[in-house]
């Protein structure tokens, strides 16, 4: 059974530098070309399952990829992005410039993060990449073959620190999670492995 991570496309805070986490965003004209161009490439891919995060940006992008398909789709919370509490909405070249701020050391020191108010710590989205993983996704390696996630760039970054065992202080190590990029997992024997990180779906 293959997994393929897509996070959402583009989306006006994405544009403009602004942290989401949990805040509601909708996609814009330019991220909802990427899907399109996505599902062009992912055509080829049959899925049988679908799972999505039930944040707008994400949800649509799993609608534009599956269009025209009879393909289950069902949305879970374990798939929302980590939440920044009072801290979404910032600027990003803020928080990467202001080593006072609390979520400088999430980008720059993870394993030092601690979380704002309203906040998730990296362990808390970590043990949300977890429950997907064994006990939504891996149940069903002997009833499906394809399926497609939607989702979110730092949920995508737990997920990979999950399958690979990579310490907090790892965890934006690897490729950067563009919009609409693609990873892919293989689930074979009830194990989990890593097969393509943050691939274009053209080169699948």
């Amino acid at each position: 059974m293959k997994l393929y991570f897509v996070r959402h496309g583009e989306t006006d805070w994405n544009r403009r530098g602004k942290i989401q986490g949990q805040a509601d965003i909708p996609l814009n004209s330019r991220g909802r070309m990427e899907a399109e161009r996505t599902a062009e490439y992912l055509k080829k891919i049959p899925f049988d399952a679908a799972f999505t995060s039930p944040l707008i940006r994400a949800r649509d992008t799993g609608k534009i990829i599956l269009k025209n398909r009879e393909c289950p789709v069902r949305e879970t919370e374990l798939l929302k992005e980590i939440s920044y509490g009072v801290k979404e909405g910032q600027w990003l070249w803020m928080i990467h410039h202001w080593p006072v701020c609390r979520l400088h050391a999430y980008f720059h020191h993870p394993e030092r993060f601690v979380p704002p108010r309203k906040g998730e710590s990296i362990a808390e989205l970590k043990s949300r990449c977890r429950k997907f993983l064994y006990d939504v996704a891996l149940p069903l390696e002997h009833e499906k073959k394809h399926i497609l996630v939607t989702t979110h760039g730092a949920w995508i970054r737990g997920m990979i620190s999950e399958v690979e065992q990579l310490p907090d202080e790892q965890f934006w190590e690897g490729k950067n999670q563009k919009n609409c990029s693609v990873t892919v997992i293989d689930c074979t024997l009830g194990k989990m492995r890593l097969e393509k990180e943050a691939i274009s779906a053209s080169e699948l």
